[in-house]
């Protein structure tokens, strides 16, 4: 527990200056630099990291999408090259098996296809959360979400924690304590909201708030259960070390992974979803 607290101390004194300079390119770069290692960890966990016409062109869309829609800011253009790069990885995966005369399986190209998008865009969405209308105000929600859902989630399952949420899948989580975190999430983001309006003379919507607290802690459990589902069927208890007692960036940041495209979706339903403008 010291060593996880320690760590924990560690990372946070590392993101403030990210969040600080969100208007820099520091911001994509360090996002890109742990979509990188996310995608190592992943392509390691399933066994074809070793595989370069596998994992090449997934460290190629994984470190790139987040610094490519940072100094490419045209909508049009953008939705584009999302789309473009989705299409493109996945007719090269088949072509590469359809190429290699069944040496490589549909689920090999399943997976990697799959796991590599999902941390692609999961990185890239923090990247373009900053820049959606309020976003410099809202973007730090994503962090909010993942982190007071898992903290309150834990102490909530150890003090009140009767009965198991998905053993199958994570033995020691509890229903109690996904209510406990949810709970304490929709009371972060109303408190976030009273912050803004408070600092920066801001109307939130503090029922949207609510709601976007309720969804975000829903997404937030989800991504914790699907990293731990894949771990699961692989075998491995951690993605990596480089997190000492947290593990590797799989599973310190499996929850934002699944959070930053929720609220970037829900940005774009316009601030007047959010605010009174």
């Amino acid at each position: 527990m010291r060593v996880r607290v320690i760590t924990g101390a560690v990372l946070l004194a590392l993101l403030v200056p990210v969040l600080y300079f969100s208007d820099t390119p520091v911001y994509p770069a360090a996002w890109a630099l742990l979509a990188l290692v996310g995608c190592f960890e992943f392509l390691k966990t399933t066994g074809v990291v070793r595989d370069f016409a596998v994992s090449i062109p997934g460290f190629v869309l994984c470190g790139g999408m987040p610094l490519a829609v940072y100094f490419w800011r045209d909508e049009e253009w953008l939705l584009f090259l999302l789309l473009a790069s989705l299409l493109v990885y996945l007719l090269y995966l088949f072509t590469v098996a359809v190429l290699r005369r069944m040496r490589m399986h549909f689920d090999t190209v399943c997976s990697s296809f799959v796991g590599v998008m999902y941390i692609a865009f999961g990185f890239t969405a923090l990247v373009l959360l900053r820049w959606e209308p309020y976003g410099n105000y809202l973007f730090g929600l994503v962090f909010v979400g993942a982190w007071i859902t898992d903290t309150f989630a834990y102490f909530c399952g150890r003090l009140f924690g009767r009965h198991k949420l998905i053993v199958e899948i994570s033995p020691k989580k509890t229903v109690e304590g996904s209510i406990g975190g949810t709970l304490f999430c929709v009371g972060a983001f109303l408190l976030y909201g009273l912050i803004l309006q408070v600092a920066f003379d801001l109307s939130p919507r503090y029922v949207m708030l609510g709601v976007a607290g309720l969804l975000a802690a829903f997404i937030s459990q989800i991504g914790d259960l699907i990293a731990s589902l894949i771990k699961r069927e692989h075998g491995v208890k951690d993605y990596g070390f480089i997190f000492p007692g947290h593990g590797g960036v799989l599973d310190r940041f499996d929850s934002i992974l699944a959070i930053a495209p929720l609220l970037w979706i829900l940005l774009g339903l316009g601030e007047t979803w959010w605010f009174t403008v």
